[in-house]
């Protein structure tokens, strides 16, 4: 049964104690699964003990590399994603924390979240989590339907999801939360409803559901791109996505980002770092960081990352974040949030460089309803939230065609003195 509530309102989350806490992450990447399933591209493969080993050791290698550029950093959110890291057995799960806890400093009372898939979770890792501080965890159901399971690849049946969420509640954490997905070739519209409604009856503290994308070098992915299965029609998905967000606001679930929906403070910390542009540190194969004004991305075999570090190269990939690329991340981002692009999250300067690059495109855009200006910021209009990256990419175009038109931006800031006063430069 659904549970009533009252309906979070309108552009609150995520809420200001959730944003407060969100002031640095650290994110590590555990490159394993039993098995990949049909629609992902994640970097991943197979486990072993050598390859545990390997990764294990390049892990420590990374960590003790990157501490150096973080010794004044206190971290207050950990994230361990993949891949599957309750692929990792406990012992090696204690190494691993035992390395992150070394070399950096994590805040008493940090977010440290795991990924975990439902079949994996036993007691014997739920104890290991916890003795190593994890205290929330999110788990991959994707689906509540077993048709729709094998479809997608996943190793679980419909109940497991269910038993997993007891267990673990049963030794202790508090914040779950669950990973669905929508919009894939065929899906039907009443067996989403019935996965929504028992994904609420689970009653997680928060719930993360994405539409399916197509990756070619995925077996769904290539069906689809192959011309082997039939993409689901835009408009389909689009109403998958509005049932979504009637249902989890019926059930007192605030949408504080795009594809993410929680219970009042329970907002993902660590996911709020990154959409509020904060410094995040990233460790593991594949992983992409924000540091200090540098993006960077690390290689994403495991046998290439690990063969960097050995030879002190520390990531496939470094650059530098220019103004444009700053000021275009706040607002891709940004509007990515139930509260949008908020004027308090920001220092006096950037705010000005902001409305500088976007004030003409912001005009514009609230003519025609696609955004709303408040005295707080901007954000999307709830009736685009599900286009909600089409409405950035349209404001990014109309900001650059702006700025090719005019010396220095002068143009844009005179057409967009109104948003100006409105937004409270």
């Amino acid at each position: 049964m659904i549970r009533a509530a009252r309906a979070p309102r309108a552009g609150a989350a995520p809420g200001a104690v959730a944003r407060r806490e969100a002031v640095r992450g650290l994110y590590v990447h555990v490159p394993f699964c039993a098995r990949r399933c049909h629609y992902c591209d994640f970097a991943t493969g197979a486990i072993s003990s050598g390859a545990v080993e390997r990764y294990l050791a390049a892990i420590e290698r990374e960590a003790e590399r990157r501490a150096a550029s973080a010794r004044d950093a206190t971290f207050t959110s950990v994230f361990f994603g993949g891949g599957t890291p309750s692929m990792l057995a406990p012992r090696h799960f204690a190494r691993l924390m035992r390395a992150v806890r070394g070399h950096f400093t994590i805040a008493a009372g940090a977010e440290i979240t795991l990924e975990a898939n439902p079949e994996s979770v036993r007691s014997a890792l739920l104890d290991a989590w916890s003795e190593g501080g994890v205290n929330r965890l999110s788990m991959g159901a994707q689906s509540f339907d077993a048709e729709e399971l094998v479809r997608l690849g996943r190793i679980h049946g419909p109940e497991r999801p269910a038993e997993a969420m007891s267990l673990a509640r049963g030794h202790g954490f508090h914040r779950l939360s669950l990973d669905l997905m929508f919009g894939f070739p065929d899906h039907d519209p009443e067996r989403w409803l019935a996965t929504l409604a028992t994904a609420i009856a689970l009653e997680p503290e928060h719930l993360s559901a994405y539409c399916f994308i197509p990756e070619g070098d995925t077996p769904l992915g290539a069906a689809l791109l192959g011309g082997r299965e039939t993409a689901l029609d835009p408009d389909r998905q689009a109403d998958l996505y509005e049932a979504l967000i009637a249902l989890t606001t019926r059930a007192g679930y605030a949408g504080y980002e795009t594809s993410n929906f929680a219970r009042p403070g329970a907002e993902c910390r660590h996911n709020l770092v990154y959409w509020l542009r904060r410094d995040s540190l990233a460790l593991g194969p594949s992983a992409h960081g924000l540091w200090r004004g540098e993006r960077y991305a690390n290689h994403r075999d495991l046998g290439a990352w690990a063969d960097a570090l050995e030879r002190d190269i520390p990531c496939a990939a470094v650059e530098p974040e220019s103004e444009i690329s700053r000021l275009d991340e706040i607002v891709m981002l940004g509007l990515r949030l139930g509260t949008g692009v908020r004027r308090a999250d920001h220092v006096p300067e950037t705010w000005r460089a902001l409305m500088a690059r976007f004030g003409s495109a912001l005009a514009r855009a609230a003519r025609t309803d696609r955004v709303i200006v408040t005295t707080a910021g901007f954000r999307i209009a709830a009736r685009h939230r599900f286009v909600a990256d089409d409405v950035i990419a349209w404001l990014t175009a109309m900001a650059d065609l702006g700025g090719a038109r005019t010396s220095a931006g002068a143009r844009a800031r005179n057409q967009g003195r109104d948003v100006l006063s409105v937004a409270g430069s």
